[in-house]
């Protein structure tokens, strides 16, 4: 089936036929502004991974982790809108907020403190902060605007 990014891809360029051939339906709009935002936040996170460095060097790595807790602090505070929700749904969407600013902050704080023993070692832990942002991000996301789950994808 392929990965998030290329289910994403492909919804984009079946948008993209369907305004090419004046059967884009206004009621999608929405959703494709979503899907343009998700494949540029997943782009941009496979690019900062790509560019990782391998090294004991702490300044390099600290110089390399600000942009990556830059973008994800970002990602708490950006695009905060949607279909109107009824209560319910409101709480799923602070819920999933609560759990995505904890393992964004909790991450951070993590390499508040970190040492390089050997040169592979920010890899594996930036990797594994990325890989435990990303779901929740994909979550919260969800409670916006559903794709994964909803006529979206």
């Amino acid at each position: 089936m392929g990965t998030v990014l290329e289910q994403y891809q492909q919804k984009r360029e079946d948008y993209r036929s369907q305004i090419e051939a004046h059967g884009f339906i206004l009621e999608e709009l929405m959703n494709l502004q979503e899907v343009n935002y998700r494949i540029c936040v997943l782009e941009t996170f496979q690019s900062m991974m790509r560019v990782i460095p391998v090294t004991t060097d702490l300044q390099v790595i600290a110089n390399h982790f600000q942009v990556v807790s830059c973008y994800m602090e970002l990602l708490l505070k950006e695009r905060k809108f949607g279909p109107k929700l009824d209560e319910t749904q409101r709480q799923k969407r602070d819920t999933a907020l609560a759990s995505l600013e904890n393992v964004v902050r909790d991450g951070k704080k993590r390499f508040m403190s970190f040492t390089a023993p050997n040169p592979d070692s920010y890899k594996k832990c930036i990797g594994k902060y990325c890989n435990a942002v990303l779901p929740m991000w994909m979550q919260y996301r969800e409670t916006y605007i559903r794709l994964q789950g909803g006529q979206g994808l």
